[in-house]
């Protein structure tokens, strides 16, 4: 069976690719949420081409969604990776945005499978987003870490180069993939507060929009984002305000730590012997995750 289904082959000048991956390098939902508002920013839209999902995903994991009205089925829609097109008339370059799950298998065959699309339509710079649990607060500036392909990439960017040794995500193979056929890429990751759990982080989407706009010179209105950021913010400030002196002490622990990086890309907190984090009871994350999810719920 053929992997790549095509629509229509776009007519672009000389694109940068955005990826941005749901699943384990998705710590808050900030890279898919990064993926949704490049999507939004743009009025003209244009799916071109998305992987086919059979040999690549478990469907018990990732299932299929159907839409059904008075007895019948009006869609069946499967995970996918897409490749859509957007045309930026302002600017002399444009934009392909690569969204999906992170696949269950053959990560290798998927991974330049994306290559080859990417080649195609003549991408010469790839850009991937991510996002892990750090040791940081929500009310510190996000430090946005990189990876890059090559040096010159990482120090261009102006972003903290990384250091790590373990596990990677489908990420760090595509990278890999875009290496082999001379694409340079350039991977950013967010960190993101251990007691926000599952809830969102609008500020690391805030600070890879606004540094993807910075590398690319490819302006991208943030105005809307920063405002969602300070209504969050103040949620947040006023759930911990409300919160036991327990909680309040957890998050000046996180706000001394100098470190968010952590050496890791694997959204687990390795270091634990570390003098600096070893008091991060996770007992006491999880007394503040409950405070905050309550108060975003209106539950309190």
């Amino acid at each position: 069976m053929d992997l790549i289904r095509s629509f229509e082959q776009p007519n672009l000048r000389r694109p940068i690719a955005i990826i941005a991956f749901g699943g384990w390098n998705d710590a808050c939902d900030v890279a898919s949420t990064v993926g949704d508002f490049v999507l939004d920013a743009h009025k003209d839209t244009t799916p071109f081409a998305e992987i086919e999902p059979d040999l690549f995903y478990d469907f018990q994991q990732h299932r299929p969604t159907t839409e059904i009205h008075d007895g019948v089925v009006r869609s069946l829609s499967w995970p996918r990776l897409r490749f859509t097109a957007l045309e930026r008339p302002l600017d002399n370059r444009d934009l392909i945005l690569v969204t999906g799950p992170e696949p269950n298998f053959q990560w290798k065959t998927f991974s330049r499978s994306i290559v080859e699309v990417l080649v195609s339509v003549g991408v010469e710079e790839v850009i991937l987003v991510g996002a892990y649990v750090g040791a940081v607060a929500h009310t510190t500036p996000v430090s946005i870490s990189g990876v890059g392909s090559d040096a010159v990439s990482v120090i261009r960017s102006g972003v903290e180069p990384a250091n790590y040794k373990g596990p990677t995500g489908i990420v760090g193979v595509v990278q890999g993939a875009c290496k082999e056929v001379g694409i340079r890429s350039l991977s950013m990751w967010a960190p993101t507060p251990p007691y926000l759990s599952g809830n969102p982080f609008p500020k690391a989407v805030l600070a890879l929009i606004e540094k993807i706009s910075d590398i690319t010179n490819l302006h991208i209105d943030t105005s809307e984002l920063i405002a969602v950021d300070a209504e969050y913010t103040q949620k947040v400030d006023q759930a911990l305000d409300d919160a036991d002196s327990d909680v309040s002490d957890y998050l000046d622990e996180i706000e001394s730590y100098d470190e968010p990086f952590l050496g890791s890309l694997t959204n687990e907190v390795t270091d634990l012997d570390d003098p600096q984090i070893s008091s991060l009871d996770p007992e006491r994350t999880d007394a503040l995750v409950d405070e905050i999810v309550k108060f975003l719920n209106g539950d309190s």
